[in-house]
């Protein structure tokens, strides 16, 4: 055969070339398409092609629908019959009250007082929002109302029913979930819903928390009240001992001296002094005439002469004794220093006795009477229905709450399957 010429032969290459370009964009649209294909979601319940990879998405399927059982349908109609006929009835009973001053006590000289007041009112009642939740309070509920045996019912469900052998510790976690406390920071009202399974237990313990409520907001302040009583005696005693010494002492200086009143002795010794002084002025005057007509040596001068004389020397001793002229006796005006300076400490000592009787005498009565109290303005009731449990809206909690898990679960098993299955 005679080889063809390279001019025929050179069409013939150049047809090729759009055919092997044909060839591979079909090859790279074929990939795109499975890849596409492997990309997108799989009806479960339609199945596609046969064998293993059937098998497996009818169980996927029928895995599914087990789990929607188990996990939703399964607790919602146990929760529903419980919920609906099981569930013991529960009573609640609501009260308020605040913590309110003895309006008879002592007013205060000083406004921070007050305040001091009304803060320790406020702390008393932070005091009570914890105190009714306390293991306190439940024990002495459970000496006065028998409470393991209020909750403890044989017609009470079994989910519901305290278990009377149980700890104190126990049934405090136990009363706390049949108790909600709230105080209101504005106003400082506290409020107490209370829930039991008949309307006279919810009454019964209502009340009950309110007595005992009450008496630990007077226990609180009664140390206080006590060591306040006992100050208050121990001064009285101190001050009443100190007005004895000062009376004594009083008496010890008016018995050394002679002298019962300092004040009307003065009075008399300078009306003796100014009565000799008109005496002496006018027996000088009647000298100083008798001189103009009588000798000097004349015994009636004499006389006079020594009168003068006499009178000055008494009124030179009298002044000398209320002053300190005189060395000899104590000075007047020393002993009327003394005697105030002792009338003024005996003064001082009875004043101060009388405020101590007075600040006995108040902390007595204070001790004695209610100083603190609850003024409870909205007292609990019989109740009439029995609000709790709220079954509907439990029942709505465990719909939401099966359903969230359900899908969580069917959500991550299809992230799983894809995964393996790519």
């Amino acid at each position: 055969m005679s080889p063809l010429p390279v001019e025929q032969a050179q069409p013939q290459t150049l047809d090729q070339e759009p055919l092997v370009g044909s060839r591979a964009a079909l090859i790279s649209q074929s990939l795109k398409t499975v890849a596409r294909r492997a990309r997108t979601p799989r009806n479960i319940w339609v199945a596609v092609g046969a064998g293993p990879q059937r098998r497996w998405q009818h169980i996927f399927a029928w895995a599914i629908l087990a789990s929607f059982g188990l996990v939703v349908l399964l607790p919602n109609l146990v929760a529903g019959i419980y919920l609906g006929f099981f569930a013991s009835n529960q009573y609640a009973s609501e009260f308020r009250f605040a913590v309110r001053a003895s309006q008879s006590s002592s007013p205060d000289s000083l406004g921070g007082l007050s305040s001091l007041r009304t803060m320790q009112q406020v702390q008393d009642s932070l005091i009570l929002t914890d105190y009714i939740e306390s293991r306190s309070l439940v024990e002495a509920l459970d000496r006065t109302l028998n409470l393991r045996q209020m909750f403890s019912r044989d017609r009470i469900d079994l989910f519901s029913r305290f278990n009377s052998n149980d700890t104190n510790e126990e049934l405090m976690y136990y009363w706390r979930n049949h108790v909600s406390v709230h105080i209101d920071s504005m106003s400082g009202v506290i409020t107490v819903v209370l829930r039991a399974f008949t309307p006279q237990d919810s009454l019964a313990i209502s009340n009950q928390v309110i007595t005992l409520s009450e008496g630990l907001v007077n226990d609180l302040s009664e140390r206080v009240r006590r060591d306040a009583l006992r100050q208050a005696e121990v001064e009285l005693a101190r001050t009443n001992e100190n007005r004895r010494e000062k009376s004594l002492a009083m008496r010890d200086a008016r018995n050394s001296e002679g002298m019962l009143d300092s004040s009307k002795a003065t009075d008399v010794i300078t009306q003796m002094v100014g009565d000799l002084r008109l005496d002496l002025i006018r027996l000088q005057q009647e000298y100083s005439a008798q001189r103009r007509t009588i000798l000097p040596s004349s015994p009636q001068l004499r006389v006079m002469e020594a009168r003068i004389d006499s009178m000055k020397e008494q009124i030179r001793r009298l002044e000398a004794q209320m002053t300190a002229g005189d060395k000899t006796t104590s000075a007047l005006s020393d002993i009327i220093n003394r005697f105030e300076r002792q009338a003024l400490d005996k003064d001082i000592a009875e004043k101060q006795y009388v405020a101590a009787a007075t600040a006995f005498e108040r902390a007595r009565l204070d001790l004695e009477s209610q100083q603190v109290y609850l003024a409870t303005f909205l007292k609990p009731v019989l109740a009439q229905e029995a609000l709790y449990p709220r079954r509907i809206w439990l029942w709505s909690i465990v719909t939401v709450i099966t359903l969230l898990a359900w899908g969580a679960g069917v959500g991550i098993a299809s992230l799983i399957r894809n995964h393996v299955a790519v």
